[in-house]
């Protein structure tokens, strides 16, 4: 009896140390390794994150890189940047992206833009283009920060960082945001246009930085250092403006409610569809091409996650959904019901000397 025991007893020790070995090998925490010795190109965990150096001698950063990978990754991987929320919660926007990576054979890459490198919708949403101390009505308060110590030349020195800890050859990156992400891409792609950005989606922001010189950032271009010309490289770049047909409610939580707020539109619907017509207003006047355009995905309202899909799927699969309202579909509408087409300074963009039409 006692052979029993002592046998049954060892056994039980064995199977529990199987068990703990398996448990300890497949947990959730496993696939995420940060920081980890294991960070050579050939053995990188799925997902992850490292820090790079992404400033200069005048403002040091020090960014983290969330990425998701495929099961290989060379030289001629493509690369997405999923920009975060207001939030800067990165590893989530990662989440949203992370099984594209396998799926499409995509580096997917999320980087924090920190509260500690680039403080407040300053230093995140507009790109540190301007001291914190500026303010969205009054030119007088606040000044031009240099170029090179905005965020969205801190991404630029990531992507090259980037670059070299994958070994990759690529020249240039899609973006996506949502929301505070979609303010920061449309900006950077107007005051940043030398970035190298393939494709930029910017999905249902709350704001816009219109083609206007009378107001300063975020709601237009005065004291940017930005002047007309200056966009046409903007212009160059293939911007999505993209957008959720249920995200139009005036009174949602996170949308100012500032009278300069509003009359970009009621609505983030409504505040893109008017982006887009005053930017190719603009476009028209400087007599250069406009890549910009307009995409409503349906039954969608203010979620990062779902339009992280459409995103996806416009990206990776060149799925893509008839505008809403589209400029087409209006004037369409206005020609069956021959009604005149009404002027709406909103709409038109500004050059300097105007009044403000805000």
């Amino acid at each position: 009896m006692k052979l029993i025991v002592i046998l049954l007893t060892g056994l039980i020790s064995v199977l529990s140390g199987c068990a703990s070995l398996q448990s300890g090998g497949a947990t959730d925490e496993g696939a995420y390794a940060e920081d980890s010795d294991l960070f050579q190109p050939e053995t990188f965990e799925s997902y992850g994150s490292f820090v790079v150096s992404a400033g200069n001698e005048e403002k040091p950063v020090n960014m983290r890189l969330w990425y998701s990978r495929p099961d290989q990754v060379n030289a001629d991987t493509p690369v997405i940047m999923v920009m975060h929320g207001g939030r800067r919660d990165a590893n989530k926007y990662r989440d949203y992206w992370g099984a594209h990576a396998k799926r499409h054979g995509v580096l997917i890459v999320a980087p924090e833009i920190s509260e500690e490198d680039f403080p407040t919708g300053w230093g995140y949403q507009t790109g540190n283009w301007v001291t914190p101390d500026s303010d969205s009505t009054d030119e007088s308060k606040g000044q031009r920060n240099p170029p090179e110590q905005s965020s969205f030349a801190a991404l630029e020195r990531a992507f090259d960082a980037l670059k070299e800890k994958f070994s990759l050859d690529a020249d240039t990156y899609d973006i996506w945001g949502h929301g505070s992400g979609a303010q920061f891409v449309t900006r950077m792609i107007m005051l940043y246009p030398e970035a190298r950005i393939d494709r930029g989606i910017a999905a249902n922001s709350g704001t816009y930085t219109f083609p206007d010189w009378t107001l300063p950032l975020r709601y237009g271009l005065k004291n940017t250092g930005v002047e007309p010309e200056d966009l046409k490289p903007s212009y160059k770049h293939h911007l999505v403006i993209m957008l959720g047909s249920e995200d139009d409610d005036p009174s949602h939580r996170l949308l100012s409610q500032l009278d300069i707020a509003i009359a970009q539109g009621e609505h983030r619907v409504k505040k893109g569809q008017n982006f887009h017509k005053a930017n190719r207003a603009q476009a028209e006047d400087l007599n250069t091409e406009y890549n910009w355009e307009l995409q409503t995905v349906y039954g969608i309202g203010h979620s990062g996650r779902q339009m992280s899909e459409a995103g996806a799927e416009f990206l990776l699969e060149g799925k893509t959904e008839k505008a809403l309202f589209s400029d087409e579909m209006e004037r369409k509408r206005r020609d069956d019901a021959d009604e005149p087409e009404e002027s709406n300074e909103l709409l038109r963009g500004s050059d300097d000397g105007e009044e403000s039409p805000f």
